[in-house]
């Protein structure tokens, strides 16, 4: 796969809250990784989106396994699991190394292609579930709440014509 090619997610969505287990099963996803920063909470805080308790039981309670993959260090990604419920995590995943996906999709008994990856980094996220066949869903990153907003700034840049392109060809949701 070309490495511009990896770039490009499958599917993309305004929000994880958007996210249903009916599109889960349609995209052929029998387990989620889930990506922490401007996915679940602003990049660096603890301020969790409104209702990410309620998604993770509903896609929990639909039989799919789920599972934090973070590139955060332990004490932060352990922190957000145990507020989620003890969510299963994956810490200093070093994404866009697909090294940590494929241990998800092992830890839950699945075949990587059966796993999707919902992350907000294209040059992470999205990268590491296309290296090793992984589902790339694209979650919009949360706007403006960053501790780092100059970086996501420059980094929303760099991925606007990956976004570009994607969205002339597709748009939001499961087509």
């Amino acid at each position: 796969m070309k490495d511009e090619s990896l770039l490009i997610p499958r599917y993309r969505f305004r929000s994880i809250l958007d996210v249903t287990p009916e599109d889960l099963f349609k995209m052929g996803a029998k387990g989620v990784g889930v990506d922490i920063d401007n996915v679940i909470t602003p990049d660096g805080t603890f301020r969790y989106i409104d209702g990410i308790k309620e998604w993770i039981e509903k896609i929990q309670k639909s039989g799919i396994p789920l599972m934090i993959i973070s590139n955060g260090n332990y004490f932060r990604v352990k922190a957000v699991s145990r507020h989620l419920g003890n969510v299963p995590f994956i810490h200093l995943s070093r994404k866009p190394s697909p090294v940590s996906l494929i241990k998800a999709a092992k830890r839950m008994n699945i075949q990587i292609s059966e796993l999707a990856m919902l992350g907000d980094q294209l040059f992470s996220d999205i990268k590491a579930a296309n290296r090793c066949g992984a589902i790339p869903v694209r979650i919009d990153p949360l706007e403006g709440k960053s501790l780092y907003p100059h970086y996501y700034k420059w980094k929303a840049k760099r991925e606007a014509p990956y976004i570009e392109k994607f969205e002339s060809e597709h748009g939001y949701g499961i087509y």
